[in-house]
């Protein structure tokens, strides 16, 4: 029987966040400008109170495991009616895209994000669909930002030999595989409507 609480408590990620995506968040927005933010895979939520520190008016979503969700509900608690948050249980076949995918439907594929940032499952099966969603709802001229290009299952916190229920959710052939890579390279660097800002990480949307 699968472990219902298979994904560890602890990851190998700096305590800051993601410094490269909200530096570069600066270089785009004014500090007191208002736009929408949506996180996927926000763990400690390091990077989302740092872009809540810098930007005072955007709005944020944030997507990730539900215990991750309740933790930055309280963490983000001094940020009251900015942020608006979307949590997913740990079985196999759930994830943030379930959420998204009810979004996409309630603003009837509206855009209603500026940026979007990747960061989550990092394997083709999850954000190669998170991107197609991300971008039924990125505006024009909005971001998609995605974190570890060179990330491969085998090596990382999720590596089989320390959680093994990886072995049930992927091949050998996936768990070396730089999947974050395939996304990027395949999906978004073949699509002219988006151009790169920051090789191999951020793209913008030029038109839909």
């Amino acid at each position: 029987m699968s472990n219902p609480k298979w994904y560890p408590e602890k990851l190998r990620v700096p305590n800051r966040g993601t410094n490269a995506t909200y530096v570069f968040m600066k270089t785009v927005y004014r500090p007191l400008e208002h736009f929408c933010y949506a996180e996927f895979g926000i763990w400690k939520a390091d990077t989302a109170a740092n872009v809540c520190k810098l930007f005072p008016n955007a709005t944020l979503f944030l997507f990730d495991f539900e215990d991750n969700i309740r933790a930055a509900q309280e963490k983000l608690s001094v940020y009251p009616n900015r942020v608006h948050y979307f949590g997913n249980s740990q079985r196999y076949n759930d994830s943030y895209n379930w959420a998204l995918g009810k979004l996409v439907a309630q603003n009837g594929a509206k855009p209603i994000f500026d940026y979007c940032f990747l960061d989550g499952a990092h394997t083709y099966a999850v954000d190669a669909l998170n991107f197609f969603l991300c971008d039924r709802l990125l505006r024009v001229d909005g971001y998609m930002d995605f974190d570890d290009y060179s990330w491969t299952l085998r090596g990382s916190s999720l590596d089989p030999s320390a959680v093994p229920e990886m072995l049930l959710q992927y091949t050998e052939e996936q768990i070396d595989s730089l999947q974050v890579k395939m996304i990027v390279d395949d999906l978004v660097k073949t699509d002219s409507r988006y151009v790169e800002k920051i090789a191999n990480k951020v793209y913008q949307k030029l038109r839909a």
